[in-house]
């Protein structure tokens, strides 16, 4: 409900939905079909980075891997 209610996210398909779909044959049934998919695959990855976060909260909780964390996104900015 979080993402879907996002607004960069509701702009996003606005935008790309009518090269997509035709919007003038678009019928109850096919809406609903569409919006199904799209909370699918908005669930689905909202659920990827989710668990990427936890792993990777996992990996910086030492200190020694937080350091090598800093200098590697030190070296990214300065370059």
């Amino acid at each position: 409900a979080l993402t879907m209610g996002n607004a960069k996210v509701m702009v996003f398909f606005v935008s790309i939905l009518p090269l997509v779909v035709d919007l003038a044959t678009l019928t109850p049934l096919l809406a609903l079909e569409l919006a199904v998919v799209m909370m699918a695959i908005l669930s689905t990855a909202m659920w990827t980075y989710a668990l990427a976060a936890a792993r990777a909260r996992r990996f910086i909780a030492s200190p020694r891997a937080m350091r090598m964390v800093n200098r590697g996104t030190g070296a990214v900015m300065a370059l």
